[in-house]
Order: structure tokens, then C-alpha cells, then sequence
């Protein structure tokens, strides 16, 4: 088989090449350097040619010029000719191995091709703008997106319009479906974090399959399919494949697990390559095989607040602008009382009085904090600016993971036995830490995601934190992710990005946030 780039043919060396002759009406019988057969080099030609047993690579590795301010990686174009072959499947790579980017190269090709017209985007609230906007900016600007966020009338206001993504939350999803279903020209859906399906007795579940109709192309990402037992795979395949697992989830269930007690059940030997072969076609790259890979892949995730910390800081805020009165503000008194807002958008406020945290309801951040714990390969960092802070979370994190604290109050001796732990044990899974106390010193490579729980204020502790992972013994691609609500939070990330901190530029960030409605 030789690929001619120039004439975008195929030309083959068959002993039987009448089988392909009755399979691909178009085709020109040659001659040439021991070639019989050439065809057209399209993606049906190579779609049928795969079927005949005759391996031929996607057209969209030699005619396709991979737009944006990124040159892909290896697994980068493997994984976008894989999407361009199968019109449901499943992209099971690690977090941080740049799904996204891949992803949308494949829709993009689909669309120039014509086989796509639209695509929808089906994520988690926080990914929407900090993910897939951005990503989309910075690999198809050419394209047309629009977020659909807000009130019911603004999400269907937007899908009424003619875009080329739309990109909706798992939950707003429900809001949609029925127009989505009866939009004919919305053939690609990209279902982001797809472990949320992993239920079948969830609304999202039965939301997402009564949308879905047979001829669209659909692509599911997670990079835990499995993170609970072997079962999970069971609703995913049913969803793309459902000729791979039996029709009711009990038999599986007997397929995989063994039933140990009334209550109990444990995977079988063979149950995660049961799992694996349930979720096909499927293709998956590990962040320790990408050698391509950049060191450190950094996300944003964007959360929502609850009525209460809106309330609470928009009552701070006005309080400040009165207090303030046209009074001249120093860079010291503006950084104490963006503190104050920040700690609002955490979920606690300190009092002055008792230096006692008063929580607020912050569920919004906190579910976005564990899915990215979740999503990690191996242990997790989470940052977090306030000390009283890290206390709550401990409560918060620890019905679901195994986790520590490192704060000032925390003396050196307890301090050293947690590093000590969480370096040579199983437990602590989680390290929540101040950033003064782990900015210094401390190698933590058995962790490979560092969270950034709200930004915090010092250049220098922002550039050493995310170091506590990248350092000599680290075996695993690392992933840095920030976590924020407002744009007051993300104009200080984009100060520490540019390491631009200054009590000046405080002082700027405060007098804008007073503006800002």
C-alpha cells in the first residue's frame, strides 16, 4: 500500500482486487511500481478498506493543516485519526495527555470534510469556559462557540443560534435535550468527563441516551472509566456499544464480580479486561508512555458559587465602597479586603474578632475539587490560601479520600511524620497545604496534580509550589490545575503567570473589582 499525498489516492497491491472493485465503485486499475489498484484516499474509501482486512491510515494525517498555536503530539494525531474512523467511540487517555486538543482536531477535519455540521460539548461546569473555550480559541479560532450558561431562555436563545460548538454542562444538559434531538444538523456529540454517566438509574443518564440519536457521531472522554469497579463500564458501553455487554447490568455484574457476602462483591481476575473490552472502539494513552509530552500540563477549572457567597460578597463589596467613601486606599488595606472577598468565593469568613472561620455554602468549588482529585493518577496537592481553610476541607475531603494537613499550626515534628507518610504509604492519598509551609524544601513526586484551591497572592510561593512535584524522581507527567469563580480570581492568576504580583497591581485589582458589576 503507498499513500500519494500528491493525487490524495491510495494505491494497493492485491492479489483479489476485483473484492475491492465490487466494494468502492470508484477506483482506476494500474500499474505501477507493483500496484494493481488505486482509489480514492477519503475517509469512506479507508473505512471499507479497513473492513476488507487492508490497514490504510485516516486521510486527515496527510490533508489536514492542524490549525491553532499548538504543534500536536504524537499520540495528538493518533488519537484525532482514530475519531475520524469511528463514529462512536470512547478516548480513554490519562488527564493530561491533551484529549481536548485532539478532539477538536478530529471534529474540525469532520467539519471541512462535510461529514459534521455542528458539534455539542456535553462537560462539567467547571471545564466549560476554563477548558473548552480556551482550548477552542487556541486551536480552532476560526470556529463559532457558544457556552450555553444561564437561564433556561438565554441556554435556548443560544442554541437557536448558528454556531459551530455548543458547550453545556452535565446538568444543563436536560434543559436542551428535546431541541437537540430535533436538530438534524447537531451530528457530533463530545461527551466530556463521561465517568458521570457511569449510573444508569441517573436523570443524567436517561437525559443524555433519550437525546442521542443513531445517526450522530459520538465521542466519550474519561480518563477513569472504571474508577469504582469494573461494573462502571457497563452504562458507557451501553451507551456506544451496547452489543458488547449484556442488555441487563445484573448479568455483567455476575461477569465481573465475584459475590463474597450478602452485601459485598469483588472484581473477578479477568473483570478490567472484560471492562476494557465492553468499552470499544477505544483508544487510550498513558501520561508516563506520551514521551512527547511537556513536563507539567496546566488546566483551568472554573466553578460556580452558591446564592449564599453571592449574597456575602456582594454585601462586602458595597460595604467597602461605603466604608472607602473617596478615601484614598494603601496596597496593604486593598490586599486585606481582597482578602476577605476571596475567602468569601473559598466558602469561609474569618472574624476578626475571634479569628474563628465561619463557613458558607461553597458545594460549587468543592465538587470541582474532587473531580480533579478524582481524575489524578497518583497523589494530589491542594493548595489553598488560608489557613482556617484547609481545616474545613479536611472535613469535607476526608469521607472520600485519605488526607492531611500542612499549616502553620502544624509543628515540625507532626509536619516531617506526614511528609514522611504521604511519600512512603498509601495514606495520605490527599496533602492539603498552606502555601507558606510547602512553597520551601519539600519534594512531594509521589504526587502528580497539584491543585491551586484559589490563587493565591505571592509570586515567589506560586513558582515554588508547582516545583514540590516537578523534581528529580518524578516518574509521571504532572498536571497543575487552578480552580476559580471570578474574574477577580482569574486577573490574579494572570498576574502570577506573569509573575507581575506587586502591592501596586493589588491595589489596581482592588479599585477595578469595586467597579465591576
Amino acid at each position: 500500500m503507498q499513500v500519494r499525498a500528491s493525487t490524495q489516492s491510495i494505491l494497493l497491491k492485491l492479489r483479489r482486487p476485483e473484492l475491492v472493485q465490487q466494494c468502492i465503485p470508484k477506483h482506476k486499475l494500474i500499474d505501477i511500481d507493483g500496484h494493481n489498484l488505486a482509489v480514492k484516499h477519503g475517509l469512506e474509501e479507508v473505512k471499507v478498506l479497513r473492513n476488507l482486512g487492508v490497514t490504510v491510515p485516516s486521510p486527515i494525517l496527510y490533508y489536514y493543516d492542524w490549525p491553532g498555536k499548538y504543534k500536536p503530539f504524537a499520540h495528538q494525531y493518533d488519537t484525532a485519526a482514530f475519531l475520524t474512523l469511528n463514529r462512536k467511540s470512547f478516548v480513554l487517555s490519562e488527564m493530561g495527555t491533551s484529549k481536548t486538543a485532539s478532539v477538536l482536531w478530529a471534529a474540525d477535519y469532520l467539519m471541512n470534510e462535510g461529514h459534521v455540521n455542528k458539534a455539542l460539548v456535553v462537560s462539567p461546569l467547571s471545564t466549560l469556559r476554563r477548558v473548552w473555550l480556551d482550548e477552542l480559541f487556541a486551536v480552532l479560532m476560526h470556529r463559532r462557540v457558544a457556552i450555553l450558561h444561564g437561564s433556561r431562555q438565554d441556554r435556548l436563545d443560544l442554541l437557536a443560534k448558528d454556531f459551530d460548538f455548543y458547550v453545556i454542562n452535565h446538568d444543563g444538559l436536560a434543559i436542551i435535550a428535546d431541541e437537540v434531538r430535533k436538530r438534524m444538523d447537531i451530528d457530533m456529540v463530545i461527551v466530556d468527563e463521561a465517568s458521570a454517566y457511569r449510573n444508569s438509574q441517573t436523570n443524567r443518564f436517561k437525559v443524555l441516551t433519550s437525546m442521542l440519536r443513531a445517526d450522530q457521531r459520538l465521542v466519550m472522554m474519561t480518563g477513569t472509566p472504571c474508577p469504582n469497579a469494573p461494573t462502571d463500564a457497563w452504562a458507557l458501553a451501553r451507551i456506544v456499544n451496547p452489543g458488547k455487554v449484556p442488555r441487563y447490568f445484573g448479568q455483567f455484574q455476575r461477569m465481573t464480580m465475584m459475590q463474597v457476602s450478602t452485601y459485598k462483591w469483588v472484581p473477578k481476575p479477568e473483570a478490567y479486561t472484560i471492562a476494557f473490552e465492553a468499552m470499544q472502539p477505544a483508544i487510550r494513552h498513558r501520561k508516563k508512555d506520551c514521551i512527547d509530552l511537556p513536563p507539567v500540563m496546566v488546566e483551568k477549572r472554573e466553578c460556580g458559587i452558591t446564592k449564599e457567597q453571592a449574597k456575602a460578597y456582594r454585601d462586602m463589596k458595597n460595604y467597602f465602597a461605603a466604608e472607602t467613601g473617596g478615601a484614598e486606599i494603601t496596597a496593604v488595606n486593598a490586599a486585606d479586603k481582597i482578602g476577605k472577598l476571596r475567602q468569601i468565593l473559598c466558602g469561609a469568613v474569618k472574624d476578626p474578632g475571634t479569628g474563628e472561620y465561619h463557613d458558607l455554602d461553597h458545594t460549587p468549588r468543592l465538587e470541582t475539587l474532587l473531580e480533579c482529585i478524582e481524575e489524578a493518577s497518583a497523589k494530589v496537592v491542594v493548595v489553598v490560601p488560608f489557613k482556617g481553610i484547609t481545616l474545613t476541607l479536611e472535613k469535607e475531603i476526608a469521607p472520600k479520600y485519605s488526607c492531611a494537613v500542612l499549616n502553620g499550626d502544624v509543628s515540625v515534628t507532626r509536619r516531617d511524620h506526614i511528609i514522611k507518610q504521604f511519600k512512603n504509604e498509601k495514606d495520605p492519598h490527599v496533602l492539603i497545604v498552606h502555601p507558606k509551609v510547602a512553597s520551601h524544601g519539600l519534594n512531594l513526586t509521589e504526587a502528580d496534580m497539584i491543585v491551586f484551591y484559589a490563587p493565591i497572592y505571592s509570586n515567589d510561593e506560586y513558582q515554588q509550589v508547582m516545583e514540590r512535584i516537578n523534581r528529580a524522581g518524578q516518574v509521571n507527567k504532572m498536571t497543575i490545575v487552578k480552580i476559580g469563580a471570578s474574574e477577580l480570581e482569574w486577573d490574579i492568576y494572570r498576574l502570577l503567570e506573569g509573575k507581575r504580583m506587586t502591592q501596586e497591581n493589588i491595589l489596581s485589582l482592588y479599585e477595578k473589582e469595586l467597579t465591576r458589576r
